[in-house]
């Protein structure tokens, strides 16, 4: 078993900012003041934002930008792999502003999901058995289900 470190909190705000502005530079992305600003907004969270939260916390400095602009610029950042996305099972899609390689701690009482260190993650595919014989794995993500501290805390 892999050693394991969860974090709720993440480096300070100015540094995640620039390295995700570094990351859309590196992958080609134009700085335009609309990104400029979500990508702020991204690199102060200590969450995983839904699109309708970003959206609100982007409209509060650029009050005229549109949901379609932010919706439409979040989707660029994901398919450019600057975030990545969250996605569980009845609920919504969530965006991962961290660009530090980790996986998710997912509390099974209050839903938090808080970010996960692991210091190795060993695994052996299985391609007969998975049906995917022929196929080429590019990352792993491993989800960790508990309770968090906070519900732990209360009861």
């Amino acid at each position: 078993m892999a050693a394991a470190s969860v974090h709720g909190d993440h480096p300070k705000p100015a540094v995640r900012i620039a390295r995700l502005k570094a990351l859309a530079a590196r992958h080609g992305l134009r700085m335009t003041p609309q990104r400029a600003v979500l990508l702020a907004v991204l690199g102060r969270m200590s969450h995983h934002p839904t699109a309708d939260e970003l959206y609100r916390l982007v409209r509060k400095v650029l009050p005229s930008v549109s949901p379609a602009t932010v919706y439409r610029n979040v989707q660029t950042l994901v398919r450019a792999r600057v975030i990545t996305t969250l996605e569980r099972a009845g609920g919504a899609l969530r965006y991962d502003p961290n660009p530090d390689e980790h996986h998710h701690f997912i509390c099974s009482r209050c839903g938090r999901v808080l970010d996960v260190y692991l210091s190795s993650v060993a695994y052996r595919f299985d391609a007969p058995g998975s049906g995917l014989r022929g196929a080429q794995i590019e990352s792993c993500e491993v989800q960790l289900r508990g309770v968090c501290p906070r519900c732990r805390g209360r009861g």
